[in-house]
């Protein structure tokens, strides 16, 4: 315990600050242990006094907003996972039209290569 003294009276104000730091957390996409550890530092108790209170007293008042705030997340998940994947392809896409055009002056390099050596071999001849 950093810090925290034994509180044993929790107030509707700190049932308030649980509950709205736990689900604030899941809509966020983390997690009740994150959420009781968030609480514990705002209210001066333990976060297992903050799960305790949580999980005995409050979540059944609070499921349908626990419950919704978990769908939330899943929801940006899967608009991210998308943006992703739609990044994915127009990346490898891009790649895709990068190599075949390093191809194509790759072999455009070797035929002024050849052409610039065969220039410099008939040069040389006429000099001799």
């Amino acid at each position: 315990m950093t810090g925290n003294t034994r509180k044993d009276r929790w107030t509707s104000e700190d049932d308030r600050i649980l509950a709205e730091t736990v689900i604030g957390s899941v809509r966020k996409g983390g997690t009740q242990l994150d959420a009781f550890a968030e609480a514990a530092e705002k209210l001066g108790r333990t976060k297992q006094a903050c799960g305790f209170r949580w999980n005995k007293n409050l979540r059944r008042f609070y499921e349908g907003e626990l419950e919704a705030a978990r769908k939330k997340p899943e929801h940006h998940l899967k608009s991210h996972l998308k943006q992703a994947m739609t990044g994915f392809d127009e990346l490898s896409q891009s790649y895709l039209a990068l190599k075949k055009e390093h191809e194509l002056l790759a072999r455009e390099h070797h035929r002024l290569l050849a052409w610039l050596s065969k220039g410099v071999s008939f040069i040389e001849k006429k000099g001799q």
